[in-house]
């Protein structure tokens, strides 16, 4: 018989052990292939996000301090996902961005968010684009060649302004004889006290006193209403003397407290008699009992309009033409902390008529406190005179630690859900607040530190650092009228827009 016999190659091909196990590592290979597009997908998905995320703050933060740009751009940078940045992040690399500012003509339209006048922009600026781009380096994409994915993101925001949460705002200023004086700052050609009626004017015209498309005289729905109280008090009677055409300036009274013996905060005999006033416009009503004075909305016509000339809170703020408005005179030193209490009873009563409005005190001077013979008691001995147990007593009302009390009064307003905001207009570092040398709650304080204390927040003090005087918003604002533009739009807040919004 013959054996048949097959080649060595032939038995080779025909061998079958092994197979699976190649079939398995090829399958594997594969496996592995596909976990790492997958991790490198959803790796890059995440920081994507995380560049969309630092897009969305760099584009609020910018918004935050429109319309000025060089702060706005700034914090672009600030809070972008670069190297050393805010928002930088390990997996991004090579990041680039670029701010846009224009006129979102819809924003005016549809939530009255005017477009603010900016050198080299014909239409002014209300809204910023923001478009960064970073790389993400791949950890398997080298198999497919694919080194790196690139994401380009955008975010649009307007700055703040527009139809938000009704405000009742009630504005101190400082009328002391100090204010007399010819600005040394260059805010203004004038006296101190037109410069601050100017920043006064230029708030009015960012706020929105009625809801769109009213009369705001005749509107019984407010929005944002205002009040102007002045220190030191006038006589109740003349207050009115203030919007008047030709101004005069009523009669200066002293800081009065009806009876220190038995008075408290709350049974209204540390009030000024009211025969005197803090509250110039509109006037307080009532000769007994006491009745505070509506705050008004009729500072413009309708709520797109300019000022209105017509309106008594205009008039007192220096805005109709041949008008003085309030006008310094002083003659009793500075005392804040009766007129902020009295501020804040205003704006209470305020807000109670008009439930769901936000209150804010506004308050203008240079911080320094030092009143003695402004300061009168017609029942009892004032704390911290005479001879007996009150004699070193700085508890309010008192004649030492003016500064601190002052402190203390706008603490109380805050925790009450008030916000506060201090102007520094020619505040000094030192050798201010004597009545706080010895006998004080906050000793040895300072005019600059009083006013931002005195705030609500440090990012709620501003100043105009004619004496050394710094705030946090120092870099942004120096101007009297940039800084009331800015607390209005700090009234409300910047928000993101959909891009592509016009």
């Amino acid at each position: 018989m013959k054996l048949q016999r097959r080649s060595f190659f032939r038995r080779l091909l025909e061998d079958t052990q092994g197979q699976s196990a190649m079939i398995l590592g090829v399958s594997l290979l594969a496996f592995i292939g596909m976990t790492g597009v997958v991790l490198d997908v959803g790796r890059a998905y995440t920081a994507r996000q995380e560049l969309q995320a630092s897009t969305n703050a760099a584009a609020l933060a910018a918004a935050g301090v429109m319309p000025n740009l060089t702060a706005a751009t700034n914090n672009v940078t600030l809070y972008s996902a670069m190297t050393g940045e805010k928002n930088a992040k390990p997996d991004l690399t090579n990041v680039s961005i670029t701010p846009t500012y224009y006129c979102a003509s819809s924003m005016t339209s549809k939530f009255g968010l005017g477009c603010a006048t900016v050198s080299g922009y014909a239409n002014g600026v209300n809204a910023v684009v923001v478009s960064q781009t970073a790389t993400i380096p791949s950890w398997f994409g080298g198999i497919l060649h694919v080194a790196a994915h690139t994401f380009t993101v955008t975010a649009t925001a307007a700055m703040a302004g527009g139809l938000n949460t009704p405000w009742n705002v009630a504005i101190i200023l400082d009328a002391t004889s100090s204010m007399t004086s010819s600005d040394s700052g260059l805010q203004c050609s004038g006296t101190q006290e037109s410069c601050a009626l100017q920043g006064v004017q230029s708030m009015l015209a960012l706020m929105y006193p009625c809801p769109a498309g009213q009369t705001c005289a005749s509107s019984t729905t407010p929005v944002d209403t205002v009040s102007l109280f002045v220190f030191p008090p006038v006589l109740t009677s003349q207050a009115k003397d203030y919007y008047t055409c030709p101004t005069t300036t009523p009669t200066i009274e002293p800081y009065e407290f009806q009876n220190v013996s038995t008075g408290t905060l709350t049974n209204g005999l540390l009030n000024l008699p009211y025969t005197s006033t803090y509250q110039v416009v509109p006037t307080p009503l009532g000769t007994s009992g006491g009745t505070v004075a509506a705050f008004a909305h009729d500072y413009k016509i309708n709520d797109a309009s300019t000022l209105n000339p017509a309106s008594n809170t205009v008039i007192a703020a220096g805005g109709k033409s041949g008008c003085n408005g309030i006008q310094a005179k002083g003659g009793e030193g500075t005392y804040y902390a009766q007129a902020i209490y009295a501020a804040q009873t205003a704006l209470v009563a305020e807000q109670a008529e008009y439930p769901g409005s936000q209150n804010a005190m506004i308050i203008l001077g240079d911080g320094d406190m030092q009143a003695s013979s402004g300061l009168k008691a017609d029942t009892g001995t004032l704390n911290g005179t005479g001879s007996g147990s009150n004699k070193n007593s700085y508890a309010y009302p008192s004649a030492l630690g003016q500064c601190g009390q002052a402190i203390i009064a706008a603490q109380s307003a805050t925790a009450a859900g008030t916000r506060i905001y201090t102007v520094g207009y020619g505040a000094k570092t030192s050798g201010t607040c004597t009545t706080d040398a010895t006998y004080s709650a906050y000793k040895g304080v300072q005019a600059c530190t009083t006013l931002k204390d005195i705030a609500s927040s440090p990012d709620y003090f501003y100043s105009d650092d004619a004496n050394g005087c710094s705030s946090p918003n120092q870099v942004n604002f120096t101007q009297l009228k940039q800084i009331f533009q800015a607390i209005a739009r700090g009234l409300t807040t910047p928000r993101l827009i959909p891009n592509g919004t016009t």
